[in-house]
This record gives C-alpha cells, structure tokens and sequence, in this order.
C-alpha cells in the first residue's frame, strides 16, 4: 500500500512539473507573439526542445482560449484572422444598428447608390423606408438579397469571381462596371480608417474594387465601427481626403475625431 502511496504521490508531482512547464510554454509563445506578430512552429520546437506535436498542441489550446490565431507551420495575433461574412454578420449588431440609423438620413429619392458589401451596409439595406424610390449598385450577394425585398428600389448586381469568405464578386468585370457608373453617394465599410493611413482592407481585391466604387462617387460616407477608427489594415484603399463623411456608433462630439474634422471631414 505504501508503495502504491508513494507512486501516486510521484505521479501527482510529475504531472504538476509538466504542467506548469506548459503553462511557461504558453506565456513564452505569446510573448514572441507580441514582439514578433508571428511565431513559427518549427522555431519554437527547436527553442523550446519539444516535439513540433506539442507546439502544434500548445497553439490549438492557446487558440481555443482566443488568444492568437492558429495558421499553417504558426500563428498570428487574433486581430489578423479575417472573418467570414457570417462570423461578422452577427458581431456587434447594436453598433451596426446605431451606424444604420444615421446613415438611412441620407438616403433619398431618386439616388444612384453605390453600396459595399459590409455587414453594417446589410444593416443599412434592411431599414430603408419602403417609400424610397432609388438605384442601388453593390457586388454583396447578401445586399442585393436583402435589397430584392424592398418594392421601389431598382438593384443593379456587379457580377464578377465570387470570393466566398466577404460573399462580394471580385475580378477585372467588377472594375470595369464600376469604371461606368456614376453614383450620387456610397456607402463604404471599413477594415480601418486612420488619420495618416486614410482608409485600409485586409484584402487586396476588395480594396482595389473599393478604390474604384469610391472614384465612381460624388459623396463617399465611411461606415466605421468605433474599433476600426485609427486602425490601419494592410491594404490601402484611399488616402483620407478622398473620403467626405464618417459614421460611426462613437457621438460626432468624440475627441478621436478632431483631426478627421480638421481635415474637413463631416462626422455624423
């Protein structure tokens, strides 16, 4: 029995000394996470002198926790990981709303609109009072859904290369029906806007396709969540000036806003 005792006892130490060797593991990766914005599996096994099986383990678990974003032979920080259109049609929905209520002012009779394929412009597409008569332009599949409910607004869909995570068309005849339009406003979503950066995207083609929507525009109105205001992403879109108006779920008073103001930018 006292054998028995003894090798339990051991047992429960040596499972402690691992576990609390992994918990060291984990604070050692994200802290090279947040110097590097990267870390590689193989890096870490040889560092750390462990199989790249547990590395590969010891990012699931930190993932499943929320704390980085697990990708292939790595991981990256969590604000890297682009969402798909469901994961964001379903995050932050009273901001989008609020975001929605000031931008439906400017909706009036007998508009051309251009609109991005945001899940605040979905937001903005499903409150459109029934009595607006108005073209509106998008290459969102859910968009022009949502739009196909409404009975007085004509809905011109840009057809192009579907990219499924966004739910948008992109390609070259995307660019090119937009280089023939002429809209009286757009209604832009944002992966981020800054002062000196002006207006970003994670992806290369959704940015390229806004940067044309944009110049097709007279009066461009960015539709920013209160987390994408300062935030640079790696793709530009446009430079701030090129941008008019900025809705936001932040009051137009905000002190992050004096120098969008100073630029001349309206804020609503």
């Amino acid at each position: 029995m006292k054998v028995i005792l003894y090798l339990h006892d051991l047992y429960i130490e040596f499972a402690e000394y691992h576990y609390m060797l992994k918990q060291e593991r984990h604070q050692l990766i994200l802290r090279k996470l947040k110097s590097n914005r990267k870390v590689l599996s193989a890096h870490l096994s040889t560092e750390l002198d462990v199989s790249e099986d547990t590395i590969r383990r010891d990012l699931k678990e930190l993932e499943v926790k929320h704390l980085l974003y697990k990708v292939h032979g790595g991981a990256l920080p969590l604000e890297n990981k682009i969402q798909t259109y469901n994961e964001r049609s379903v995050s932050d929905l009273d901001k989008k709303s609020k975001i929605a209520k000031k931008a439906v002012k400017l909706i009036h009779d007998g508009q051309v609109i251009i609109m991005s394929g945001s899940t605040t412009n979905l937001e903005l597409a499903k409150i459109i009072p029934l009595k607006i008569n108005a073209t509106v332009f998008t290459y969102s599949i859910p968009i022009a859904m949502q739009l196909s409910l409404h009975p007085s607004i004509e809905i011109i869909f840009i057809g192009g290369k579907l990219n499924k995570s966004a739910q948008v068309t992109v390609g070259i005849d995307v660019v090119n029906s937009i280089s023939s339009i002429r809209a009286d406003i757009c209604f832009m979503g944002t992966g981020g806007i800054d002062i000196n950066r002006g207006m970003t995207e994670p992806d290369w083609e959704v940015a390229h396709i806004k940067k044309y929507m944009i110049q097709a525009s007279d009066h461009v109105v960015a539709m920013c969540l209160s987390t994408k205001i300062m935030k640079a992403k790696r793709y530009l879109v446009v430079p701030i000036q090129n941008i008019d108006t900025i809705i936001s779920d932040y009051e137009a008073s905000n002190e992050i806003f004096k120098e969008f103001k100073d630029k001349g930018l309206i804020i609503i």
